[in-house]
């Protein structure tokens, strides 16, 4: 498992203990080091989470494309 998966493993840990993104967030630095998550990521796994989704892989965000098809 990626040193990626391990720290998503615990996201999904406190989530479903009960804590906070923020609180998460403080968490994973002080355990780790400072900067390994940062609470704009927390807030993004946590609402993932909330909807059901508890797949530790990285997807991409819907939203606006990369590159611009100018055909």
């Amino acid at each position: 498992m990626s040193d990626k998966m391990q720290i998503r493993a615990i996201f999904l840990f406190e989530f479903k203990i009960g804590h906070k993104a923020v609180e998460t967030t403080h968490n994973i630095n002080k355990a780790c080091s400072p900067g390994t998550a940062n609470e704009h990521t927390m807030q993004w796994w946590f609402k993932k989470f909330c909807k059901g989704d508890e797949n530790l892989e990285y997807q991409e965000h819907n939203g606006w494309p990369l590159e611009v098809d100018n055909e």
